[in-house]
């Protein structure tokens, strides 16, 4: 199965998965693992959204994979301006929702087809990257790369390796191919692309393609990075 393949079930997934999303992220329902995993998980959040808050998101923003607006909501108060994009017309809907500011664009667009008119300040993408195909990342890379102003930033948060991150009575195991199956509440399933990331060969990986910046792993749950184009 060629990878296109893969990423049109991944898109299906997501939609299918819009009115669920957030019991992952808030740890509801069959993501409840009680409550010292809760504020483990919490910390780890608070964590990340600290980082980011340090990157001093401002400006021209552009986020990719915006989802439910989990994030957006975080983005929006410190934007001129903010693009949204996701392949997803469900998630979208709930973001708007969510977020419900006119300083915020929507764009429903799958992300490897889609390519900037224009250069951003701050660009940001959370719970994405490890759903870019191994085949495609130095392409994903750089289509940021046209994205980011020259002295810009780009700011990702990800899920790290960790067994436990997932529903209740299931445990994550790293897929040798980069494709494992998910299950929705209802039952049905999907395959979908998920590489976990170590920040130390990350950064070795991404200055290779001309970036430069950090990458910190939180305490159990996730990655995160600030970077930006290096300037030779």
């Amino acid at each position: 199965m060629c990878d296109q393949d893969i990423l049109d079930e991944q898109i299906r997934y997501y939609r299918a998965r819009a009115g669920e999303y957030d019991e992952w992220f808030l740890r509801l329902g069959r993501y409840d693992r009680g409550e010292e995993h809760r504020a483990e998980w919490f910390a780890d959040v608070a964590e990340a959204a600290a980082a980011l808050e340090r990157a001093k998101p401002s400006g021209d923003m552009l986020e990719l994979a915006c989802g439910t607006g989990l994030w957006t909501q975080r983005l929006a108060p410190a934007a001129a301006r903010l693009t949204a994009v996701d392949a997803s017309p469900e998630t979208l809907q709930i973001n708007r929702e969510r977020v419900r500011s006119d300083r915020v664009e929507y764009v429903q667009a799958d992300i490897f087809r889609w390519r900037p008119d224009r250069k951003y300040d701050f660009v940001f993408f959370g719970f994405w990257l490890s759903h870019v195909p191994e085949a495609r990342f130095e392409g994903f890379w750089r289509m940021v790369g046209e994205a980011v102003k020259p002295g810009g930033t780009v700011f990702f948060v990800d899920s790290a390796f960790e067994p436990e991150s997932t529903y209740k009575g299931h445990r994550i195991e790293r897929a040798p191919d980069g494709v494992m199956e998910r299950k929705l509440n209802d039952g049905r399933q999907f395959r979908v692309v998920k590489i976990y990331y170590e920040p130390e060969p990350f950064m070795k990986r991404l200055a290779r393609l001309g970036w430069e910046g950090a990458a910190a792993r939180t305490r159990r749950f996730f990655v995160y990075g600030c970077v930006h184009p290096r300037m030779d």
